[in-house]
Formats: structure tokens, sequence, C-alpha cells
């Protein structure tokens, strides 16, 4: 895979976030009766996934979602059994359902990545022949941020790297930032609590903005350069750590 631009490895990180199940723990301690019972729970789990696919009520994708679950405990399970079980016919039949179900998640884990990674090619030469990222190169910027997603992008790729990206207001949580504060010569933009998820830390000082009044949203057609953190006056002169964006012309 060639290397991402920053605006295309947010792209990525968020579509990789969606789709990946969930990690569990390697090892957990339980005793061997409950290891025993939840140990053939898997199993059934795992016999029902494989039989739908069978008689066709199940695509091999929804198997291999539903089975990648239980093939991750049940391996955790299997260490805490007491010696006794692991001779019995019960056991054998358990051990033979998860050698199909590790067949069918290695089959469709091959197609299901091979088409994650056309569509991330995809996206990536969508991204190199836009607008935005066509407008920021003749800017010199390297590439496009979002304004709604500083913290992210100073994740993936560090703080310094936001210094180099042309930053405009993004269509999710960047849309919703409205003018709370003017603390000269910054407009501080917060985002409301009716936002949902959009309203966790989420706010920016723009300098060189245009003349806002309290509430108005932020300029949604602007370009900005990130300049970096500051700490300034927030409300009732307690002082606040923000990000800050300098607005261009």
């Amino acid at each position: 895979m060639p290397i991402f631009t920053a605006a295309f490895r947010l792209l990525c990180a968020t579509t990789l976030a969606v789709v990946m199940t969930p990690a569990y723990a390697d090892d957990w301690e339980e005793t061997p009766e409950y290891a025993w019972k939840t140990y053939l729970s898997d199993c059934q789990h795992l016999q029902r996934a494989i039989t739908n696919l069978q008689n066709g009520s199940q695509t091999a994708r929804d198997s291999m979602l539903y089975i990648e679950s239980p093939l991750r405990t049940v391996s955790v399970h299997r260490k805490h059994l007491a010696p006794s079980k692991l001779g019995s016919p019960d056991y054998a039949r358990c051990e033979k359902l998860i050698t199909r179900a590790q067949d069918i998640v290695t089959k469709e884990r091959a197609v299901y990545d091979d088409e994650i990674d056309q569509h991330l090619r995809q996206a990536q030469a969508a991204h190199l022949s836009s607008p935005e990222y066509k407008r920021a190169r003749a800017l010199g910027f390297s590439d496009v941020g979002e304004i709604g997603q500083l913290d992210q992008h100073a994740e993936l790729d560090g703080e310094a790297n936001l210094k180099t990206l042309m930053i405009t207001v993004d269509f999710g949580c960047g849309r919703h930032f409205r003018a709370a504060q003017y603390v000269k010569p910054y407009v501080i933009y917060t985002v409301g609590a009716s936002d949902g998820a959009c309203a966790v830390h989420k706010n920016v000082a723009v300098l060189n903005g245009k003349m806002v009044e309290r509430g108005d949203n932020i300029d949604r057609d602007g370009i900005f350069q990130y300049v970096g953190w500051k700490t300034l006056a927030g409300a009732g002169g307690f002082p606040v750590d923000i990000r800050v964006v300098k607005a261009l012309d």
C-alpha cells in the first residue's frame, strides 16, 4: 500500500475502526466448570453460524463476523478446562467445529481484506484528484485537514504535521462550531450540547476571522492554517488551553 496522506489516513482509520471487531483480553480467570459451560456455548454459536452458511440463510461475510467473536473466547475458555474434559466426545466435536470455523474466517477474511484494500486505493485516488487537495497543494500545504478532527489528526500524524495541512470546515463536527467568546484577537468557537457526540471536547480559537456575533456559525467556506496550542482566558476569566487556527484571506 502506498504511504497515505494525512487526511486520507484519517479516512482509513475511521473506516477500519468501524469494521474491525472488538478485541478481547488474552486471558482471564474462571473456574473449570464455568470454562466448560462457556466453551460449549461458544461451540453452539459456531455450529449455528456454520449451519446457516451451509443452508444459505447467512452469507460468508456475515458468518465471518459472527464467528470471529466466539473463536476468540473459546480459545481462552479452553485454557481453563479440566484435563478430564479434553478426552470427551463433546470436546472432540467442538475442536472440529473450531477448525471449520477458522477455515471459514481465513478464506472470507482474505476476500474482505482485498475489498478494503481496493476501497482505500480508490478513496486515495479520489482524494488526490479532489479540488480541495489540489487547492491545498497550490497554497503550499501538504494536504487537507478538518477543523472538527484536529485531535484525531494530531493523534494519527503528530502535532507538528497539523501545521502542514490546509484546514477546512468539515461537514461532520466542524460545521457545528459556533462563536462563544471573544478574547482579543481570538474568537473561541465551541460545539453546543445539542450536537451530540460532537460536543465532547470540541473547541477552537480562530485568529484573523470575520466579525461575528455570539452564536454565529463558523465560516464554512473558510480556509485556515493551524497555529498550535495557546492559553486564553475562558469563561469567568479562568484560563483554558485551546487549539488555535488562523483564517487565511
